[in-house]
């Protein structure tokens, strides 16, 4: 055999033992791969599945036991399944903490996030104290801390117009105590359907006295910070005066007995100073028929008469919105005769569930209104609601 063709053939030889060499490292890199894919594939399924089993779960919760309504009836019987507020945040500035009515419903939104599991730490509440520029750095406290809801008491309806529009832009869901807060959902009173229930109240009132020719003057208070919603807490029973007495009873109108009443709402001694220039217009007068905005108005009224010697309680009909701690002792010092009571020790009853209804289902699954329940209480009626201790 020359040395050219045992060249050749050394050549193939090599080349062909090159060859099974390459081929299993060929195959070792495929396997590797397939196998690598296989596995990136089941990872995904199982991820896929992981995320459909979360979404069933998140499903579940939000159609089963975690609605507005569910929360709501765990509220009121006083028992919350499992610990829905652990691991939540919740914010609550009160309007006025030294308001009896206030202080309740404070005291009911903290009971009401205990009971739920809320931690105190997860919890800030702050006192708005009736004054606009201490709710703006109240709102500024509370934003910084980026709660996921913040419960807004706050009188000025102006400055929660203005507290709608940041809390929008910094993804922070509001829901309104009592008075409005842009269009977020509002928790409280029907304002117009409380002044219509006491309207129809003081109209038997006035007729069980001889009737609308036995009343004097018929006082509407008003306060224009409250804004236009709070307003409809008298509105209603002017209309309801109105539609039984005609125009005597319209304050809109010349030479009636209807008098639009411009007092404060938010402070009993400025309260006091309005009402008392307000009787000395009327000096004259002698019996009155007065609706009033909450029980502090009340109570300045009949302090603003007492001062000016005109107060007799058998010469007033006297109507009050809201019923707290005072609103009692006046209707048992027979000062007030009728008072709408808001219930405000179960305002809790009703912020708690709307803000777990966010928490477990967004903006969606709270409702935009949160009407309490009213009812007129009296002497007669008020130790059936709330007996003396």
């Amino acid at each position: 055999m020359s040395k050219k063709k045992l060249g050749v053939i050394l050549g193939l030889v090599l080349v062909l033992v090159a060859t099974m060499a390459i081929i299993p490292g060929c195959q070792t890199t495929t396997q590797e791969t397939t196998t690598t894919a296989a596995t990136t594939t089941a990872a995904q399924e199982t991820t896929t599945t992981a995320a459909a089993e979360t979404t069933a779960a998140e499903t579940t919760t939000a159609a089963g036991g975690k609605t507005y309504e569910d929360f709501r009836a765990m509220a009121v019987a006083g028992k919350y399944d499992g610990e829905p507020a652990k691991g939540h945040t919740l914010a609550f500035a009160n309007i006025i903490k030294s308001f009896p009515f206030c202080a309740a419903v404070e005291n009911g939104i903290i009971e009401q996030w205990k009971l739920a599991g809320g931690a105190d730490a997860d919890l800030t509440v702050l006192d708005n104290a009736s004054d606009p520029q201490i709710a703006i750095q109240n709102k500024d406290i509370i934003f910084n801390k980026k709660p996921e809801v913040f419960l807004e008491f706050q009188f000025d309806a102006k400055i929660n117009d203005q507290i709608a529009k940041e809390a929008k832009d910094k993804n922070i869901f509001v829901i309104a105590v009592d008075v409005p807060v842009g269009d977020f959902p509002f928790m409280g009173v029907d304002n117009y359907g409380t002044a219509v229930l006491t309207g129809d109240w003081m109209i038997e009132q006035i007729e069980k006295a001889g009737g609308i020719d036995k009343i004097d003057r018929i006082l509407y208070q008003t306060n224009p910070l409250v804004g236009e919603t709070v307003f409809l807490r008298i509105k209603g029973s002017v209309d309801e005066m109105v539609k039984k007495y005609g125009d005597v009873a319209d304050p809109e109108k010349k030479d009636g007995k209807g008098v639009w009443a411009q007092a404060d709402s938010s402070s009993t001694e400025k309260a006091k100073k309005d009402f008392q220039d307000i009787l000395s217009k009327y000096p004259k007068d002698k019996t009155f028929v007065v609706f009033c905005l909450n029980d502090q108005s009340a109570s300045a009224f009949q302090a603003a008469a007492d001062i000016l010697g005109r107060w007799n309680a058998d010469n007033y009909l006297l109507a009050s919105q809201g019923l707290d701690e005072l609103g009692m002792q006046l209707i048992r010092d027979n000062v007030v005769d009728g008072d709408s009571s808001y219930f405000p020790e179960n305002y809790g009853q009703y912020l708690i569930p709307g803000a777990l209804a966010f928490m477990y289902g967004g903006a969606q699954a709270v409702p935009k209104e949160m009407f309490v329940e009213n009812v007129i209480i009296t002497k007669d009626n008020i130790d059936q609601y709330y007996p003396k201790s």
